[in-house]
């Protein structure tokens, strides 16, 4: 009976064009999942064994998810103090890139019971993904295959940037342009882009650096882009494959995927047809169980895929705010993943120019830094890419862990980590 039940759900879903994009499709191209330990976290409602009650980081919070489209997580270690889930996996708010449903339908499709917000939803992470890849730089380190001072002539050799080392890419100080900027007519866009694809373009047209490395900070995707493809090549093993194997697994991050993963990304499909949401095709990997979120720009239409989603390593991570809880866990707290050594390279300033001056923005390998006077420091990431506004937060005097994951380019969230923070500070000292 609760297969039947299933079954016509998912009928009814396909009448409704709400998975339209989400149908079975080849998953030859996904990596074999690893055997790992599921790690559970605890739940609390209430904060009592802190010292001090819930309510008014509730009305907080509860506040800010009146505007707010997306997921939220409060933690202390393994503890969640509070977890929320807002809105919807799709806005549904017009019909510009939905072919075949009318206006009338929008409604209907935006309150189905499957297109609600749930807690374990997957998000695009954009630039959050870039500390596992550096994690996977250091693992490397860590095991005297790779060293920070490594040159892209020994690694990359094609690559002009014969003298950038591996450290100028993790601290952005490598001056190779942004690939953002590229013209899409260097690439074969008949798929999506990926990393070899990028590594060609950059040796055939030899782009100059911007600035000589290590003389200025500027933050580039294009280094973490990089960066995926020499763990490739001294892993000898993909990098979606590797970060499995030796990050998402160790941590038991069982519904953390990569967008390589999540579409096949080989199809011969323009990757950001105007109009298009892809109901054409089959697209999303039938094996991931949680629901996959799409993005929304700030006016509420639907984010069509990228042509340079196929690169990863800069981003291209879809996870959940439970399975970032047992990332932060697993490799800040815990040392599961790499030595505490190498762990404090990564959450310590590293941006400091040849000449020594230190750039105004504060960076380790993969994460952002503030010493803030009011909470001390601050390990963080944010991410924005494909109409996704995302926040990792992490604190490490009292392992106090904020995350924001919002499928919707409103900034209902921007600025409200330090209004949480404020809430808790109070709270204890009381």
């Amino acid at each position: 009976m609760l297969q039947k039940g299933i079954f016509l759900i998912v009928c009814l879903f396909y009448i409704c064009f709400l998975q339209a994009d989400q149908r079975l499709g080849d998953t030859s191209y996904k990596v074999p999942p690893k055997n790992i330990v599921y790690q559970p976290l605890e739940h609390l409602t209430s904060m009592s064994g802190l010292g001090f009650d819930m309510d008014s980081l509730v009305r907080f919070v509860d506040a800010m998810g009146a505007n707010m489209n997306g997921t939220l997580i409060i933690a202390r270690n393994d503890t969640i103090l509070l977890e929320r889930a807002y809105g919807y996996l799709q806005l549904y708010r017009s019909c510009t890139n939905y072919r075949g449903v009318q206006e009338s339908q929008l409604e209907n499709l935006r309150l189905h019971p499957d297109n609600k917000m749930w807690k374990t939803a997957l998000f695009d992470m954009a630039s959050i993904s870039k500390q596992f890849t550096a994690a996977a730089i250091l693992k490397l380190c860590q095991e005297g295959k790779l060293h920070l001072n490594d040159t892209l002539g020994k690694l990359i050799p094609e690559l002009p940037y014969k003298k950038v080392t591996v450290r100028h890419l993790l601290n952005h100080t490598s001056g190779i342009p942004e690939y953002f900027n590229f013209k899409y007519d260097l690439f074969d866009t008949s798929a999506f882009i990926d990393n070899d694809q990028l590594i060609r373009v950059l040796s055939r047209e030899k782009f100059p650096l911007d600035y000589p490395s290590g003389t200025r900070f500027e933050y580039r995707n294009t280094n973490y882009a990089i960066l995926a493809s020499i763990v490739e090549r001294v892993s000898k093993m993909s990098f979606e494959q590797y970060v499995h194997e030796n990050l998402f697994g160790p941590a038991g991050m069982n519904d953390t995927y990569f967008f390589t993963e999540i579409i096949d990304t080989n199809l011969r499909w323009p990757a950001a047809k105007k109009g298009d949401i892809y109901t054409q095709g089959n697209w999303i990997n039938p094996d991931i169980n949680e629901p996959i979120t799409r993005g929304h720009r700030k006016n509420g239409t639907l984010a069509l895929y990228d042509r340079f989603n196929g690169i990863v390593g800069d981003k291209g991570i879809y996870s959940n705010v439970e399975d970032m809880i047992r990332w932060t866990n697993s490799y800040f707290i815990h040392y599961e993943i790499l030595a505490e050594e190498w762990v404090s390279k990564a959450a310590t300033r590293q941006n400091t120019l040849n000449n020594g001056i230190l750039p105004k923005q504060s960076y380790g390998y993969g994460l952002r830094l503030e010493d803030s006077p009011s909470h001390g420091l601050l390990v963080y990431h944010g991410g924005l890419w494909d109409g996704y506004q995302n926040l990792w937060l992490y604190r490490p005097k009292d392992k106090i862990q904020i995350i924001f994951f919002s499928n919707f380019y409103n900034g209902a969230h921007a600025g409200k980590s330090d209004g949480v923070l404020n809430i808790i500070d109070n709270l204890i000292s009381q």
